[in-house]
């Protein structure tokens, strides 16, 4: 760990207990699900050859997802459809609807205005994070196949600031990070005073309800908490799919995406791609 990433981790330690004195009963929440919202907006610079197709392409893509969280660790899953709602059947076509729109348009290149990937390479089904050493392991489609993709969660350099809200009733505060050429806008609460979020996103003061990165380019976006006691074994490690490193996983779509680019004649038009967390 650098120097600064040390002086982060105990500014956020200090700031963690000096927001726990004033939100003593949240240490009684310390478990629980949230529902996010997780919206990808598709912003294309089509060549002349395809802009034709543009009105056909949507402007975003969104599905709804679920945290489970105890003082340990979270699991993200993709949320379960309600009683009365639509089958089975037909929130596995979502799914994989989400997913093939994601992967279609990472594959195609499809750059961002500001140059970075569009999709993340592969939908992830589940993503499993522990607080104590940043473990996470997430288990992502990519091409037919399961990947159990083996990292841990990224380091980012939160900077507190004195922005202030209210989210589904929890007093939400604001802060900011720099990672990987993205820029990451985070409100987290005190009140449940764990170092959570959706997906890689963590390491604050509190669980993360809402975070956009890239001014809104992906987002995540609580709609519901339900502090609770959660069944025992709920939030367990991922099992499915070949175990490969973060690393490994992204050589693999790399090359995979250069070769389909290839055999569609489409990489003469195509930015390099490339995966966001």
């Amino acid at each position: 760990m650098t120097r600064s990433g040390k002086h982060t981790n105990s500014t956020l330690r200090r700031a963690a207990l000096g927001l726990l004195a004033i939100f003593p009963a949240a240490l009684d929440a310390q478990q629980g699900t949230i529902t996010y919202t997780h919206s990808i907006n598709i912003e294309l610079e089509l060549p002349p050859e395809i802009a034709a197709f543009a009105p056909e392409i949507p402007s975003a893509v969104s599905r709804p997802v679920l945290l489970y969280f105890d003082p340990a660790a979270s699991l993200l899953i993709p949320a379960p459809q309600q009683k009365g709602e639509r089958g089975k059947r037909e929130e596995e076509l979502e799914m994989a609807a989400f997913a093939e729109m994601s992967m279609a348009l990472g594959m195609m290149g499809m750059m961002k205005k500001g140059g970075g990937p569009s999709v993340p390479p592969g939908d992830v089904r589940e993503s499993y994070v522990e607080y104590g050493d940043g473990r996470m392991v997430e288990t992502r489609s990519f091409m037919g196949r399961t990947f159990r993709v083996v990292d841990r969660r990224p380091a980012y350099e939160w900077r507190l600031t004195s922005e202030q809200a209210e989210h589904l009733g929890y007093m939400v505060i604001k802060a900011t990070a720099e990672h990987d050429s993205t820029s990451i806008e985070a409100w987290f609460t005190p009140q449940i005073p764990l170092q959570g979020g959706p997906g890689p996103y963590g390491g604050l003061p509190g669980m993360i309800l809402v975070v956009s990165v890239d001014d809104g380019h992906t987002k995540y976006f609580a709609t519901e908490i339900a502090l609770q006691e959660l069944e025992a074994g709920l939030i367990r490690e991922p099992d499915e799919g070949d175990e490969v490193s973060r690393e490994e996983y992204d050589t693999m779509v790399e090359e995979k995406t250069e070769e389909m680019l290839k055999m569609t004649g489409a990489s003469r038009w195509c930015g390099k791609p490339g995966g966001d967390r």
